[in-house]
């Protein structure tokens, strides 16, 4: 008999590798699903820059500095270039950046970040995936304030603590500056990013200048960075990822951020 348990042990392998090649693929989906909206989170960013700017990033600063951040992401010239072009047609929509907040399950906040073209059609989608998950629109800065405006610095090379300080000093910055590590699930951020550094809004494009005539690639942006962090259950954490699932599978909506405790 106990040779006949060993015997059927193997059996349940197959099972343990389908599960884990079920993983693998939710994995691989949702990667790609973040890589497909941050090329059109981009593309929407070239139209905008052009629009304000002009077509050409050697004078449009704003076009050069989406054309860098592109690069960093591993987002195809084509896209780039067929966004400057489409940018160009008379019948081209503006986009606006919009920001809703929410409340989630367990105490969590909930900031919604949108490129759009259209508020009203904006607005209505996100109210609808937030109520439809169970989660309730909150009004402006009800939220907002759990939170801390930072600008954040995508570095396409490894990067020390006492280079990245020796930087922020030379160019000028008296804000904190802090080095992270990338966040690939969180944030999305592709391999090609090897650090990220924190700043202050203000000084994001000093402390961009400073990698960049340093000889490293990076892209920034505004991000906000929770205050402090909410315990929740199992529960309400699988709860309030339905809701951001649900909203970031909206064309309008470009990421979404909250101060969940991982």
């Amino acid at each position: 008999m106990a040779l006949a348990r060993r015997a059927a042990q193997p059996r349940a392998r197959p099972v343990l590798m389908g599960r884990r090649f079920e993983n693998n693929k939710l994995k691989m989906a949702k990667t790609q699903a973040q890589y497909a909206k941050k090329a059109s989170y981009i593309g929407k960013k070239v139209v905008v820059a052009v629009k304000a700017g002009g077509d050409d990033p050697s004078i449009n600063r704003a076009l050069a500095a989406i054309i860098r951040e592109a690069m960093s992401l591993d987002v195809p010239k084509d896209v780039i270039d067929r966004n400057i072009k489409r940018a160009s047609e008379s019948t081209t929509s503006d986009y606006k950046e919009l920001t809703y907040e929410a409340y989630g399950f367990g105490g969590v906040g909930l900031i919604v970040n949108v490129l759009s073209d259209n508020n009203n059609r904006a607005a209505a989608d996100v109210n609808t995936a937030v109520s439809k998950t169970g989660c309730k629109i909150a009004s402006p800065g009800s939220v907002a304030f759990n939170f801390a405006l930072r600008g954040r610095l995508c570095v396409s090379a490894e990067l020390d603590e006492e280079r990245a300080l020796d930087l922020a000093i030379e160019a000028g910055c008296e804000g904190d500056v802090e080095l992270q590590a990338p966040d690939p699930d969180g944030r999305g951020d592709p391999a090609a990013v090897k650090a990220v550094v924190l700043t202050s809004p203000a000084e994001v494009g000093m402390m961009q200048a400073a990698l960049q005539a340093a000889g490293l690639d990076c892209s920034s942006s505004l991000v906000h960075v929770p205050n402090s962090l909410v315990e929740v259950s199992e529960e309400d954490e699988a709860a309030n990822f339905r809701c951001i699932d649900r909203l970031e599978e909206l064309d309008d909506v470009a990421f979404v951020e909250h101060n969940m405790a991982l």
